[in-house]
């Protein structure tokens, strides 16, 4: 385990999560906001469509088991003081519904509506338009959140071209970092993938932990992250809200201030990989 990227207000660890939150308190985190890997039963059927020009591929990630994938959103529950808002196949969210993993309560299941879903390619029944999301809470706490009466449905399209096979649409996920959280607050993502929710908790201007086990999408994620760092930097738009081109970023221009130390793992020291790098501003012309 180490870090592999951090800035203001991210820090993304390489490893497995299970041994980041071993070294977490309970309620060291407010909120967990995450998109597991496929379980095998849906790993084995699941293909996607990114990059729809370059035809149907296999998701190339590897799969978790169904009993990790119940422990790992257990000690989520433990690390996180409230909401556990997690992406999952539709078989997992009902299941985790009828019986939750240890601590928390299943509160909703949201849904994730897809205008360009993957084909059915056996072309014998609909295709699936939609994706499960599972609002989960520690059961020892009264939930809250920042929605009031709106409905648990989103519809995006499907994102391509990210370097992720199962990218989820960013302005979505800022949606949930908003709904979920408050200014100041840290989330927590143990499955980061392609980064997304860093990228959105840093755009709402919360701070974010991210750990991601494969070592590719650590890169992507630090590129990711940088790339804003630095559209920040220079007055550009950045990731956020899919805002038009000829519209800057309503974050352009804030820097927000150092944060203080959001996670606990002990007295090692880790080897940074890739720090952001805030470049001068440029020179009179």
């Amino acid at each position: 385990m180490s870090i592999y990227y951090q800035d203001d207000l991210v820090t993304l660890y390489h490893g497995d999560c299970r041994e980041v939150m071993a070294d977490m308190a309970d309620r060291s985190v407010d909120v967990v906001i995450t998109d597991p890997p496929y379980t095998e039963r849906t790993h084995g059927m699941a293909k996607t469509n990114r990059g729809a020009g370059h035809g149907i591929k296999a998701v190339t990630f590897a799969a978790i088991s169904d009993a990790d994938l119940r422990a790992v959103l257990a000690e989520c529950g433990r690390v996180s003081a409230s909401w556990v808002v997690t992406s999952l196949d539709y078989a997992h969210a009902f299941a985790f519904d009828q019986g939750p993993p240890v601590g928390l309560r299943s509160l909703r299941i949201g849904v994730w509506v897809k205008p360009n879903p993957m084909p059915q390619i056996s072309a014998d029944r609909p295709g699936q338009g939609w994706e499960a999301i599972s609002f989960l809470h520690r059961a020892d706490t009264k939930p809250a959140w920042n929605g009031g009466g709106k409905a648990g449905v989103w519809t995006y399209p499907v994102v391509q071209n990210t370097g992720h096979p199962t990218a989820k649409p960013l302005p979505m996920v800022e949606d949930w970092v908003r709904l979920f959280t408050n200014a100041s607050e840290t989330v927590f993502d143990p499955f980061a993938g392609s980064g997304t929710t860093l990228i959105a908790a840093a755009n709402e201007n919360r701070k974010a932990v991210g750990v991601e086990l494969e070592e590719r999408y650590c890169e992507l994620i630090a590129k990711r992250l940088s790339n804003q760092t630095m559209a920040l930097d220079f007055g550009m738009r950045h990731e956020c809200r899919g805002a038009p081109p000829d519209r800057r970023c309503r974050h352009v221009g804030a820097t927000p201030p150092r944060p203080p130390p959001v996670l606990g793992v002990g007295e090692r020291t880790h080897r940074v990989r890739h720090l952001a790098r805030r470049r001068p501003p440029p020179g009179p012309r």
